[in-house]
């Protein structure tokens, strides 16, 4: 009996050419990262921070992972992927925690180097856990943007002309020169070294920068989301519907990617 064309199973050997054509020839200094999303991956993530003399990262949806607290921490790994087993959870908070107490006991003293973290104004918004533990982390928020000098905290708007349109990522900037862009997708991380794809992580943190909140500004949506989310675990309300991020009047300027060299 005759198949019809449209129903008939596809020839591998018809196939790997296709899919062989969407791999680029050159694949040098490029690479998915080692461990996928879980806890060994994080620990890699943690040894480019403690070598790094300056992080630009952006952060669309959740607030920075060297930020989180262990409860909202938590919260994100169990939204990302549910089917985890408790431990291995629990194994992954860990992780995190620890890099994120790594990297503000180096960040927080006095030195040299810098971090920049962009979050998107959706990290704010969206609550991944409890209204009580989503306070927590607005006010860890705080006491970062209030103690600690040298990590610059910036918050993007969702009407930016920007926001939404890349992918999380991150480069550091390690203090023997190399540099290394790290980007996180629903498979897993990928890094790159190639001064070409360093060149347009550079340029689209510039990009980003140029649209965001500056630091007093930032500091102002974040206390009116802890004041919202302490309104929200009362019982009572405010006069809008929540608090409202306008277009900043003078935009934050990410430093020229050059220093970061």
């Amino acid at each position: 009996m005759h198949t019809p064309s449209h129903t008939r199973e596809i020839d591998v050997t018809d196939v790997d050419p296709v899919i062989r054509a969407l791999r680029a020839d050159d694949q040098s200094q490029m690479g998915r990262a080692a461990g996928g999303m879980g806890a060994e991956a994080t620990d890699r993530l943690a040894a480019l921070d403690d070598r790094a003399r300056t992080i630009r990262a952006w952060s669309p949806l959740l607030i920075p992972g060297v930020l989180q607290t262990s409860t909202y921490a938590e919260a994100a790994i169990r939204a990302r992927t549910p089917s985890l087993p408790p431990e291995e959870v629990a194994r992954r908070v860990d992780r995190r925690v620890q890099r994120s107490e790594r990297f503000l006991s180096r960040w927080r003293g006095a030195g040299d180097g810098h971090a920049w973290l962009l979050v998107g104004e959706a990290g704010l918004m969206q609550t991944v856990t409890t209204v009580d533990a989503h306070a927590a982390q607005m006010a860890r928020l705080i006491s970062v943007v209030d103690r600690c000098p040298r990590i610059s905290v910036c918050v993007l708007p969702d009407d930016a002309s920007t926001a939404g349109t890349c992918e999380p990522f991150s480069v550091h900037a390690l203090a023997d020169g190399q540099r290394v862009g790290h980007l996180e997708t629903a498979v897993g991380g990928w890094y790159t070294t190639r001064s070409d794809d360093l060149a347009r992580l550079y340029s689209q943190f510039a990009c980003l920068g140029r649209w965001a909140l500056g630091p007093d500004e930032t500091r102002r949506v974040i206390k009116e989301w802890l004041t919202e989310c302490y309104l929200t675990s009362s019982g009572a309300t405010r006069s809008s519907s929540s608090p409202a991020t306008q277009t900043p009047t003078i935009a934050y300027s990410s430093p020229d990617p050059e220093q970061g060299r």
